[in-house]
């Protein structure tokens, strides 16, 4: 039986899939910021190497796939194909709160995925 915690994960994904989620009038803050062009020619992109040490971990970009969609198990396939992506890049990923499989062992699977 899908707790209540487990019924709000899947809601969760179920709005941002089917409805408009964005915030409205937010900002990034760069409308102040001009960047100036500088491009580098001279640089080899295959020479240039952006790995970096976290947590004992090596990953190939400082960068983080944070993925809060574990807790039902309609959420399997969404965070394994992002484990998939993780892994294919080389960067970190992250599953967020674990509450889910705490009211409900059955739904670890769900967040074990992304280490599989």
């Amino acid at each position: 039986m899908i707790n209540t915690t487990s019924r709000r994960k899947i809601e969760h994904l179920k709005l941002c899939a089917e409805s408009p989620v964005e915030a409205r009038g937010a900002s990034a803050g760069f409308e102040d910021v001009t960047l100036i062009h500088r491009a580098l020619p001279e640089l080899n992109m295959d020479e240039l190497d952006f790995s970096v040490d976290f947590l004992g971990k090596r990953m190939q970009a400082p960068f983080l796939i944070a993925s809060l969609t574990g807790g039902h198990p309609d959420t399997i396939p969404v965070n394994a194909a992002l484990a998939a992506a993780a892994e294919e890049l080389g960067v970190g990923i992250g599953v967020g709160s674990q509450r889910a499989s705490i009211d409900d062992p059955a739904q670890e699977d769900s967040f074990r995925i992304v280490r599989d």
